[in-house]
């Protein structure tokens, strides 16, 4: 029998079974094939695979103009469309799955999409992948519409104001404490502690985190080392110094190039995706909640919301403070990341009334949060705590 290599298929291995997808479209082609890997390549090659595999596979001849299929290709080619050229790697990937997703439909022209048709697609896409699917599906459509809209291809944006199929839990991506980050610390492999490192100490995300160099790393006449970055989500152009302690680690890192990234896979090579960074990170801090080790819900993002809580703890920063050593232009996220230390001083300022005249009061409105200390006037912080801090 001749080896037939069918391209684009993305196959799943979980509990001795094989899946099988096509990639762009996500439709399977091959459900919980029981077998090994020899056995898996010689079904996909078996005339009725290869059939299946022909329908389903995304079409390449053109779509009629101002059909769906017909925007998508615009709006996923950079060259064409400025807007998507500007989104970074990692949402013009999330986008074109999440488009792709919708093949089936791209016949239909613009003109006939209608809001409860935007409803149908959410469902399903919630009920055959998850909701945070069907939300960025939702994301990109809204978008590509809106730029539809505003050259005369669509008459209104049929997307606009749908509600999203998934509830984020508002206490995800919690902050660690600091026993937590000793424990990680200890155990996790150098690749993850570069990684750990970096978003504990600079509060970069994980497209940060993964894309930053060592180009990036630069002397500070106040601070001995600093990063310079833009980051590519917000397009913001981030200065932050560098703590003693991350200074120290990234010394002792062997594996570098003048040009390239500092966080690293187990292999020496860039991680491909935050979202791969993302779930290793996630695999490795599940396995250490299953024994115990630390809490649930523990999250590489959480290290950023651990940054911030910092940051507001100890020097009493506000808001658009926070953001600003966060990269963000909001001030509304300074808020979002600290939300629950604002919750605390509120606890603090309670318990902390019997103590009036003592000098605490005064400490609190400065933002000082170590007030139970057998009513002793707290000690001015030195800057950088031992364990984890900035």
């Amino acid at each position: 029998m001749v080896k037939v290599k069918l391209e684009g298929l993305k196959i799943a291995h979980a509990r001795g079974k094989y899946y099988v997808y096509v990639r762009a479209t996500g439709a399977k082609i091959l459900n919980g094939f029981v077998g090994d890997k020899a056995a898996l390549e010689k079904r996909l090659s078996e005339p009725d695979m290869l059939g299946t595999y022909n329908v389903r596979r995304k079409r390449t001849a053109a779509y009629p103009e101002r059909s769906l299929g017909w925007l998508v290709a615009w709006f996923t080619d950079p060259d064409k469309c400025e807007h998507f050229k500007g989104l970074s790697e990692t949402t013009q990937d999330e986008y074109k799955d999440r488009l792709a997703f919708l093949e089936p439909v791209y016949d239909t022209m613009l003109a006939a999409i209608t809001t409860p048709e935007i409803y149908q697609a959410r469902d399903r896409a919630s009920q055959e992948k998850w909701p945070a699917f069907a939300d960025k599906m939702l994301s990109a459509l809204s978008t590509m519409f809106t730029l539809a809209t505003e050259r005369g291809w669509m008459p209104t944006n049929p997307a606009l104001g749908v509600k999203k199929a998934y509830k984020p839990d508002k206490n995800a991506n919690r902050e660690w404490r600091p026993e937590e980050w000793k424990t990680v610390m200890e155990r996790a492999p150098l690749h993850l502690r570069t990684a750990y490192m970096i978003a504990r100490h600079i509060g970069y995300r994980s497209q940060s985190t993964v894309a930053v160099k060592w180009a990036n790393y630069q002397p500070d006449e106040r601070f001995g080392m600093c990063f310079r970055m833009d980051h590519r989500k917000n397009g913001e152009r981030h200065w932050l110094p560098a703590s003693p302690e991350l200074q120290a680690f990234l010394a002792g890192l062997k594996v570098r190039t003048k040009d390239g990234c500092i966080a690293l896979r187990y292999n020496g090579k860039p991680w491909e995706s935050a979202e791969q960074l993302q779930k290793q990170s996630s695999n490795f801090l599940t396995g250490l909640a299953r024994k115990g080790l630390v809490g649930p819900g523990l999250t590489e993002h959480g290290l950023r919301v651990t940054f911030a809580a910092e940051i507001k703890r100890v020097t009493g920063a506000n808001d658009d403070q926070v953001a600003a050593a966060l990269g963000d232009r909001d001030t509304r996220m300074g808020a979002h990341y600290t939300r629950h230390v604002e919750q605390e001083n509120k606890i603090i300022f309670l318990f902390a009334s019997k103590t009036m005249g003592t000098g605490i009061e005064r400490d609190l409105e400065n933002g000082r949060a170590q007030v139970f200390q057998n009513g002793k006037k707290p000690k001015k912080p030195k800057g950088i705590g031992k364990s984890g801090g900035l």
